[in-house]
């Protein structure tokens, strides 16, 4: 856009977390649902982590076997959905030390549950403010700002806006807010193979760089990031950690 010679772009961030168009409008409530019984059981989480923890490794990722740990209650079930790594993850990436300092320090459940006070009333509403007041806030419009900025560009996001929230809110009871009410709004309709198309996210090719740039592959020492299924993102936090002198010996659980 700045090569283009432009000076303002328009975003549609917020149209997601405010019309339910992440999976986590499906996945959150049904996760709560059906693991918030088994999950007031006393340690039945904990032992159930354990036991998939001894399973062939690979076999089972490691937010499935957190799920009847976490996924009764809102704030562990949106970790589940938004963490790159799960806590007891992090002691073999930097640690034990460190990984229980930070823990403590960032307080992961109550900051998350504090995002819901006073409870927004509804499914739909707790996971759009969970996702608005998290991951929209916290993470996408922070790197929208760092990156326009670097290429001299504005970017102008009008989907964030306190009267659009409020006019969203006021038809939440009707229980008919979606994606397709946002492509309905323009005076004159858009095409179908607009509307009709499948949803695409926006991707930094950072699983291309870390795959091709021989600086950026350490996560090929670690046996459980060099599988096909592991996601990129978690490659990048380990060369990130590589890079920082944060993360442990390959040789340990992670790497099992």
């Amino acid at each position: 856009a700045a090569d283009s010679g432009l000076k303002v772009a328009l975003s549609g961030l917020g149209g997601d977390e405010f019309f339910g168009g992440y999976p986590s409008f499906d996945d959150l409530p049904s996760w709560v649902r059906w693991n918030s019984l088994p999950g007031r059981v006393p340690l039945l989480g904990r032992v159930s982590r354990a036991a998939f923890a001894h399973m062939r490794p690979g076999s089972v990722s490691p937010k499935a076997a957190g799920m009847i740990e976490y996924g009764g209650t809102w704030p562990g079930a949106w970790l589940l959905r938004r963490g790159l790594f799960m806590p007891w993850e992090l002691p073999d990436l930097i640690g034990r030390e460190l990984a229980e300092e930070g823990l403590q320090r960032l307080d992961l459940m109550g900051s998350i549950a504090a995002s819901l006070e006073p409870d927004p009333g509804s499914d739909f509403a707790r996971v759009s403010t969970l996702e608005a007041s998290l991951y929209m806030r916290n993470q996408l419009l922070r790197d929208t700002d760092w990156a326009s900025m670097c290429h001299s560009l504005e970017v102008r996001v009008p989907l964030v806006d306190t009267r659009l929230l409020q006019t969203v809110a006021d038809v939440l009871p009707r229980g008919i807010v979606s994606k397709r009410m946002l492509a309905a709004a323009p005076g004159a309709a858009l095409p179908s193979e607009v509307i009709e198309r499948s949803k695409t996210g926006f991707v930094v090719p950072v699983e291309r760089w870390i795959a091709e740039d021989g600086a950026l592959d350490t996560w090929r020492a670690v046996p459980a990031l060099a599988r096909d299924d592991c996601p990129w993102a978690r490659r990048w936090a380990w060369v990130l950690l590589d890079a920082l002198g944060m993360r442990s010996d390959p040789s340990g659980r992670l790497a099992a």
